[in-house]
């Protein structure tokens, strides 16, 4: 599906701009041959204006002015006075015959009752339009024919331009914007495919989180009805059993539902568009009731909770206090179960040794040895005018390559999953409920090894 969008974005972006690319082409290349007809027939006109001028008051004309105007123009000049050439052979030779050319000219011009050969009757100047001749040998002209009445009868100028270079370089000249098009078209699509893959990049990464969630959550809720059908099977094949197989169903019924209640959460929630109401909140008052809640669970599991205020009086904040108190609690709860757990067991699922043995101290002639139990810590500090609450274990910490990952739906660095207690969906709810108080959680390590959530809530006004 994501090929296949990524190749609907390069051919929705490639064909249109390919298109409007070679249309600019087009229209760039018709502009530009009309150009170069249009220079060669206003120069064309300006030299039939000025031989024009030249014959009606000049009676004698140099072979050397004419020699040079048809050598600097390509042009092929011939004269008559009262239908007798004048003697003038040319400064070069076309590639079909001058008298081939001449008598063409005078046959098109004759077309439109122009006729060398006899005096003007109804005007004193008869003036062919610019017309094109084709030579013997692919050669191309471009020319007209002028009558002029005199008082000793008539004079005629034809007048040729070779174009044949002109019309040669027309195929040039399209072969040379067919590149500009095939290069363009190709780079627009080398374009099209970079852009529809950074387009398409937040697509298949959500797409791939979205498969992975799903993966995650059917394995999830898969366990537990194995285990109901596994229970359910023996309650009926041995029904002296049947009483511990229902307390079996009853425990995975409860584990199902906190499941998912946990996942209607984070569905219901958008961030973005849904918003905890914010309060000040007593922040020391709501510390003490979260410590006098999870400390006997702490004594329970061989931990020492530990709540570390400031001197002075804690200021209110910004928040809300359900919501804090949700998020400070799953914090802690990680903080148990990974942090420090009731065996100290470290992301594996082995048991930690410690490296040294307890130091040993004598207090009063006696052997001490000083507790060796597990610490989580509940901080509070000022961070740039605001107050910053830490949760901190000393376990053995999260790798900086998960910490990004941390918050993601059902990510748990167990990947055999054999915790049944946790579903890897704690932190993305701690993070949900973050984004809608508009605060941020950092993940740091605890100073000697463990990890630290810190979040910074901003001082009431």
């Amino acid at each position: 599906m994501i090929h296949r969008l990524r190749r609907r974005l390069m051919l929705l972006f490639a064909v249109p701009t390919s298109l409007i690319l070679s249309l600019i082409l087009c229209v760039l290349f018709f502009w530009q041959s009309s150009q170069s007809r249009n220079e060669q027939t206003v120069s064309l006109q300006n030299q039939i204006l000025n031989l024009t001028y030249q014959l009606e008051g000049t009676y004698f004309f140099s072979d050397d002015w004419l020699a040079s105007l048809e050598h600097d123009h390509r042009l092929i000049i011939h004269i008559e006075e009262n239908n007798i050439p004048l003697f003038f052979s040319g400064s070069w030779e076309p590639r079909t015959k001058r008298e081939t050319l001449v008598n063409l000219a005078k046959e098109t011009a004759l077309a439109e009752h122009i006729d060398t050969s006899m005096r003007p009757f109804s005007s004193t100047l008869q003036k062919s339009s610019i017309f094109t001749l084709e030579g013997e040998n692919h050669d191309t002209y471009q020319g007209a024919v002028v009558v002029m009445a005199t008082e000793s009868g008539f004079r005629s100028l034809t007048l040729l331009s070779d174009i044949t270079e002109l019309e040669r370089q027309e195929p040039w000249r399209l072969m040379l914007f067919l590149l500009m098009e095939t290069l363009g078209v190709l780079a627009l699509f080398l374009v099209s495919r970079f852009v529809s893959a950074k387009a398409v990049a937040p697509v298949a990464e959500y797409h791939q989180k979205q498969t992975d969630f799903i993966a995650a959550a059917s394995h999830e809720l898969r366990s537990p009805l194995a285990v109901i059908q596994n229970c359910a099977a023996t309650g009926l094949s041995m029904p002296e059993q049947a009483e511990k197989m229902n307390r079996l169903i009853l425990d995975e019924c409860v584990r199902s539902g906190k499941l998912i209640r946990n996942l209607l959460r984070l569905t219901s929630s958008n961030p973005k568009e849904m918003k905890l109401p914010g309060e000040n909140v007593e922040i020391d008052l709501l510390l003490l009731k979260l410590f006098e809640t999870y400390e006997p669970l702490c004594n329970a599991k061989s931990i020492r909770l530990k709540l570390t205020l400031p001197d002075e009086l804690l200021p209110n904040v910004d928040g809300n206090a359900q919501g804090i108190q949700q998020m400070l609690s799953i914090f802690l709860d990680n903080a148990i179960a990974y942090g420090c757990g009731t065996s100290a067991a470290s992301p594996d699922g082995k048991e930690r040794i410690p490296d040294k043995k307890p130091v040993i101290e004598i207090r009063n002639d006696k052997e001490y040895i000083p507790d060796k139990k597990p610490v989580i810590e509940i901080r509070v500090s000022t961070v740039d005018r605001k107050l910053a609450v830490c949760v901190c274990d000393h376990g053995p910490g999260i790798p900086h390559e998960q910490k990004s990952l941390i918050f993601d739906r059902f990510y748990r660095s167990d990947v055999s999953r054999k915790d049944k207690e946790h579903f890897g969906l704690g932190l993305s709810i701690a993070q949900s409920l973050a984004e809608q108080m508009g605060v941020k959680i950092e993940v740091l390590d605890t100073e000697g090894g463990g990890c630290t959530f810190r979040v910074l809530f901003p001082v009431a006004k």
